[in-house]
């Protein structure tokens, strides 16, 4: 399969990296820290582009390279995601709430775009939303986050109606806890991100008439 991942830098972005090449997939990895992917490149093989996505005319040109150098897409991974710190409603400033609009809704919209008018072509492909189970609930002190990754789910659920037509599966993740360098302290009692990725990577192995539209996840020591 041809697979782009974005958020490959890092966490589960990385890992899903890996667990792609080493079962013989053709993958391109973006994300900002091109020391990282450098690494994942020697890694894998992988083939890498360093964007920042929050700049709208990168997301373009490098969904274009992507689809140049892999020479097609079957799979995307909207995987790229961040919180730049948590705080009350009233003291969030613009620039947060644009760049993390930017990052976490504005950049995989636009990349679902694309990838949409590549796969009604060739009636088939698989895109995958990174939401987060913020998603399903209201945190205090993650009003943008919560914000941004509702929004996604919500237009993960329209995307999926709208390709269902043309053979395009979609499927809306939602994984809870992950001890990744998202976080600022370490938190061993959280999914691993390879273990993460591996959940991920299972959904691509499901009988071809099986889609999974939405999967909530979570570490056994976390409850709603």
């Amino acid at each position: 399969m041809k697979v782009i991942v974005t958020g490959a830098s890092s966490g589960i972005g990385f890992e899903l990296v890996k667990q792609l090449c080493s079962e013989g997939n053709q993958v391109f990895a973006t994300g900002r820290n091109k020391e990282k992917l450098i690494e994942l490149h020697a890694l894998t093989g992988c083939h890498i582009g360093i964007y920042d996505l929050s700049v709208s005319a990168n997301v373009t040109e490098m969904f274009n390279h992507a689809v140049t150098e892999l020479n097609g897409l079957d799979v995307l991974i909207n995987n790229a995601g961040m919180n730049s710190r948590k705080c009350p409603v009233d003291e969030f400033s613009v620039e947060e709430l644009d760049l993390q609009y930017a990052v976490n809704l504005r950049a995989p919209m636009l990349l679902c775009k694309q990838a949409l008018a590549v796969m009604k072509l060739q009636k088939s492909g698989y895109i995958f939303n990174v939401t987060s189970t913020v998603a399903k609930r209201a945190s205090e002190t993650m009003s943008v986050y919560t914000a941004t990754k509702q929004g996604l789910s919500g237009f993960t659920g329209v995307l999926m109606k709208e390709a269902q037509p043309f053979g395009i599966k979609v499927t809306n993740l939602l994984p809870g806890g992950t001890d990744t360098s998202f976080r600022e302290a370490e938190r061993p009692e959280y999914m691993k991100p390879e273990s993460v990725a591996r959940t991920i990577l299972g959904l691509l192995k499901l009988p071809e008439d099986v889609i999974i539209h939405e999967m909530l996840f979570r570490p056994q020591v976390e409850l709603e």
